[in-house]
Parts: structure tokens; C-alpha cells; sequence
């Protein structure tokens, strides 16, 4: 395989017509490009795409879809990838100017594909819920086939990635605000998101990024980091993978250009293949903890590795550990090892009830019990204060001190005593320097 770049405005330009294999390229450092693993493309596994592919519904699929919905849609770079879907920006065919963005799910991962389609559907039918406007809007979906098997599809409104946007300190509350808005609905509609981080999470795009000419748009994201794919073996089959791999685009270059900095943008969730109605039977098998809770650590330990489903606890949870992040531009500690397991239990200041019988049979664990005191929470939590403040300098001390008492309850080690999403937006920090709290 060999590196290059291609540029974005001459592969559409309407000049000369070129395609992107006509294009010359200049060769880059292999470290430089950031692509999935090529074996991800096998039968059963993910659909190869290039610039320009024309993705269209399969006849099954087109019965059950709007009337209106668009011919299909045409491929114009890519967003992001995954072992689960790669994600790319589209253009649909009946409306050249309209972009949106297309999931295309593994063939190995359809059932991630109908929880997120379901999550969404749902969360939609109440277009004027508060909260509503803070979940990724699901446009069209449908299925295709391929050389490596039939393919879930989903087109949504394009978001740029809250860690690619430019967040002024004066903004990050109603972010937050928006997020938590966004988690009570899909809570309240009786699901559970399951994989909350701040990978998963972003601003709408400014409205001029509808609004002007798409090619705008494309020669804002300047030049394509490709990856030719050329098989040892000439004879050898090469149908189940694509010509090249693709970096994806700078979406946040096109997001500040179009005025994303200057007008703050809705925030919004997204990417619910994780999710699960609350009350329903799953299998644990497909669950995945980007982002794992205590009771996570402690099902894995101290119930013989038991896998634990996701909850709106957990939601709860993973989202103060975005907040976190989102002030900090640090980790707070997460994982499933025995020393996270020990770790949480001391930034909570108390041992979980439900923890305590595996505790006390652990040496490891036993030995740590005397540093398990609230007055070491305190201290450890005055530590991670002073790292907000001079972080965020333009933030008064006072609501400070508030946030980091929400965030205390939010991350509390045992489930039953966090609050809920419609508790966490009744916390005072949201309230703080108005009278509304709006």
C-alpha cells in the first residue's frame, strides 16, 4: 500500500471532470494517515466504499421508506470509521445541495443497526419534547448488499465531533445543558444510550453549511489522504476491498468556516448502536464499555466476570465522565481493572454496599479499606477542583464549586445513588448567575 493526497476541488471540480484516479498524487509518511484496518474488509464485515460510489437502497429495503426519500446518494468523503460502520459525507442525488451524513453498518453488526434505528424513530415521534432537537436526526434508512454481505444504512443530519469544535468556556454549560436535555428524552422514551463519551457526542452544523453550495463546502476540506490497495497477487480476488483506504475530512474546518464559532451550535448524541429499551432481555454478548462504570469493574470481579448491560445509571455516569473531560481536557479514572474498581470506591469516599462482601474477602482490596474515608474524597476531590479553575480561568470559583458537586453525585461508585438525567438538569450549576436557569 502506498500514501497519498488528492485534492477535494479538483476531484469535483465541473471543469475538467477528472476522477480521483486521474488525479497525481504526492506520497505522505505512513504515520501520518489515520485509516481502519484493511482486514476489516471481508465477507461478513464492512462494505468498501470510494469517493463518487452511488449508494442506493436494495429493492426490499425502498418498499418500506418514505415516499419522498431521495434516489440515493452520492459519496464525498469520509467522517469516520470503525470496526462496527464506516461513516461518510454524502450528497443525495435528488437534491445536489443537500449533504448528509451515511452509516453504513457491517454486515457482521445489523442488530446495532435496528437498536439505533428504533432508539431513533422513537425519540423522533415527539418532535417537541424538550430534548428532542438534542438527538442526531435519523433521515432515511435502509439496506444494500455488497461483496461482503447485506448492510445497514443510515443517513442523519451531519454533526461535527464536540472534541473537533473550538468550545468557548462561556459555552460549556448549555453544552452540557444540551447533552443532558438530549439523555432525559432518550430516557423518558424508556431506552438506554449504553455508550456515551466524548467520541459520541457533537454540534449540529451551522446553517450556512446547508445553506451554500456544496462545492463551498468540499474546497473547505482540501485534500483527500488516501491509501492505494494494490494485491500481491494480481489474479487474487480483490472485490471485498476497496481501491483505497480514506482518512477522514477535517468536518471541523467546515464547521468554523460556515460560522460554527460564532453562533453557538446545538448539542447533540448520537451513535446508539449500544442502546437498549429498559425492561427488555439482551444478551451481553455485543455490549462494549468505551467508557466502563464501577459496576462494570465490580461484576467483572467480584461476580465470577459476569458482563453487565448498560442503565440509565451508567448513561448517568459515563456523561459526568464527559463533563469531566469536556472542563479538564483530562480522564477521570475509568476501566475495569481491581485497581479502578479500588480508585472509585476512594474518589467516592464510601464503599458500595453491594461491594462490600467481595471487598472484605479480597486482601488487595482489604488493605485499601482505612483509605476509603469521605475526608479523603474531600481531599482528592479539592485536588481535581483546583485543576478545574486553572483550567478554566474565565469561570467564576463559585460555580465551580457547584458543578463540582453534581459531578460528585453523577460519579458516585454505587448506581442507586446517582441521579437521574431530568435530576442532573435540576442541579443548581444550571441555574447559576440566572434567575431563570434557562
Amino acid at each position: 500500500m502506498s500514501s497519498s493526497k488528492t485534492d477535494v476541488s479538483r476531484v469535483f471540480s465541473s471543469e475538467d471532470g477528472e476522477d480521483v484516479a486521474s488525479v497525481p498524487y504526492c506520497y505522505l509518511d505512513e504515520n501520518e494517515v489515520f485509516q481502519e484496518p484493511l482486514d476489516l474488509y471481508r465477507p461478513g464485515h464492512l462494505h468498501p466504499v470510494i469517493i463518487k460510489d452511488i449508494v442506493r437502497p436494495d429493492p426490499v429495503s425502498s418498499a418500506s421508506r418514505h415516499k419522498d426519500a431521495p434516489r440515493g446518494y452520492r459519496i464525498l468523503h469520509k467522517l469516520g470509521a470503525g470496526g462496527e460502520a464506516t461513516v461518510w459525507l454524502a450528497q443525495e442525488l435528488d437534491n445536489l445541495n443537500r449533504a448528509v451524513s451515511l452509516k453504513i453498518y457491517s454486515a457482521q453488526y445489523p442488530s446495532a443497526a435496528e437498536r439505533e434505528a428504533r432508539v431513533l424513530k422513537t425519540c423522533m415521534a415527539s418532535p417537541d419534547t424538550p430534548g428532542s432537537h438534542n438527538i442526531i436526526s435519523l433521515l432515511d434508512d435502509f439496506t444494500i448488499s455488497g461483496p461482503n454481505g447485506t448492510h445497514k444504512v443510515h443517513v442523519t443530519e451531519v454533526v461535527t465531533p464536540l472534541l473537533s469544535c473550538n468550545i468557548p468556556d462561556s459555552w460549556k454549560r448549555e453544552v452540557v445543558r444540551d447533552l443532558a436535555r438530549g439523555l432525559a428524552h432518550v430516557h423518558r422514551r424508556g431506552f438506554v444510550h449504553g455508550d456515551i463519551h466524548i467520541g459520541n457526542v457533537g454540534c449540529a452544523m451551522p446553517s450556512p453549511f446547508y445553506e451554500r453550495d456544496i462545492g463551498v463546502t468540499m474546497r473547505m476540506l482540501f485534500l483527500y489522504d488516501v491509501t492505494m490497495i494494490i494485491p500481491c497477487d494480481p489474479a487474487e480476488d480483490s472485490s471485498s476491498l476497496p481501491a483505497y483506504l480514506l482518512s477522514p475530512c477535517c468536518l471541523s474546518v467546515a464547521y468554523e468556516r460556515h460560522g460554527g464559532s460564532k453562533a453557538r451550535q446545538a448539542a447533540k448524541l448520537y451513535d446508539f448502536g449500544n442502546a437498549r429499551r429498559v425492561g427488555e432481555e439482551y444478551s451481553t454478548d455485543d455490549v462494549r464499555w468505551r467508557c466502563p462504570p464501577p459496576e462494570a469493574a465490580f461484576a467483572y470481579y467480584g461476580c465470577g466476570g459476569l458482563d453487565v448491560l448498560p442503565t440509565m445509571a451508567s448513561d448517568v455516569w459515563a456523561l459526568g465522565v464527559l463533563i469531566f473531560g469536556l472542563f479538564t481536557g483530562e480522564s477521570i479514572m475509568n476501566g475495569t481493572t481491581l485497581g479502578c474498581l479500588a480508585d472509585q470506591a476512594k474518589l467516592d469516599g464510601t464503599i458500595p454496599p453491594a461491594w462490600r462482601e467481595y471487598w472484605d474477602t479480597d486482601a488487595s482490596l482489604r488493605d485499601q479499606s482505612d483509605q476509603v474515608t469521605p475526608e479523603n474524597a474531600d481531599t482528592e476531590w479539592s485536588r481535581r477542583r483546583d485543576r478545574f479553575i486553572q483550567k478554566n480561568p474565565n469561570i467564576e470559583v463559585a460555580e465551580v464549586d457547584l458543578l463540582i458537586s453534581l459531578l460528585r453525585w453523577m460519579l458516585k461508585a454505587d448506581p442507586d445513588a446517582r441521579p437521574t438525567a431530568d435530576e442532573v438538569l435540576a442541579h443548581p450549576w444550571f441555574a447559576y448567575g440566572s434567575q431563570s436557569g434557562c
